[in-house]
């Protein structure tokens, strides 16, 4: 295993964009039914009455994220049974995985903040203390969840490679899998956050909505890249 191989960050986010680009190019129909199902659902989300709608949204773009996957690691794909797999059980696998990896992140970050409430006091009567639980709790969860992430791009290829292999494959580069995901969205925030500065309250959940698609084909890209060079570099894994 070639422990020290490391993801050429700048690289890699170079790479990402340029995957994510050409998805949304050889997939254009693809990209503006999201964007449309976006503005709807922003719009009855604003209107208080999308609450259900945004979450079958999220679980919709589960197969965007298999199609992203499976254009960096196989080539030009579709939404077809060769990227989504026979019958469900590939987009239930990845909807669980991402699950289990949500949940394995946020308990892991509850112990040290409990230890830290337990050893200070009450946290709602210190506002310091509530800023630095949040930062704390956001840190140990983007850790955590970096390595398992692995196995999310693994799962279009039919074998996804075992929690273990995924923990493994990440060892060295815990901090490139954190700054990447973080650094390639960076555009997609700042665009949310111009967002809520200049337009009504009813415009930023469409924004938000139509934005998802954007991110989840950003994230996915960087972890197809970051997934293709540590498992040339690692073959045994």
């Amino acid at each position: 295993m070639d422990s020290g191989y490391k993801i050429p960050l700048l690289e890699s986010l170079k790479w990402s964009f340029q995957w994510a680009l050409a998805v949304v190019l050889r997939h254009q129909k693809t990209a503006a039914a999201y964007a449309a199902a976006g503005v709807v659902v922003g719009l009855l989300v604003s209107a208080g009455a999308g609450g259900l709608l945004a979450l079958i949204y999220w679980l919709a773009s589960i197969p965007l994220a298999l199609l992203t996957h499976a254009e960096v690691l196989r080539g030009p794909s579709a939404l077809d049974a060769q990227t989504l797999g026979q019958g469900p059980g590939r987009v239930i696998g990845y909807l669980i995985d991402t699950i289990l990896i949500g949940l394995a992140a946020g308990l892991s970050a509850m112990v040290p903040i409990f230890a830290i409430v337990m050893l200070t006091g009450s946290a709602s009567q210190e506002g310091l203390l509530v800023l630095v639980l949040a930062f704390m709790f956001f840190a140990v969860v983007v850790v955590v969840a970096s390595r398992p992430a692995l196995r999310l791009p693994s799962r279009v290829l039919g074998q996804p490679i075992s929690w273990s292999q995924a923990w493994q494959l990440g060892k060295g580069n815990t901090v490139g899998l954190v700054l990447g995901p973080f650094l390639v969205c960076m555009p997609v925030v700042v665009i949310e956050l111009i967002a809520q500065v200049l337009l009504p309250n009813m415009l930023i959940d469409v924004v938000t909505m139509v934005l998802l698609p954007a991110q989840v084909v950003l994230t996915c890209a960087f972890l197809s890249v970051a997934y293709g060079q540590l498992r040339r570099a690692n073959p045994e894994l």
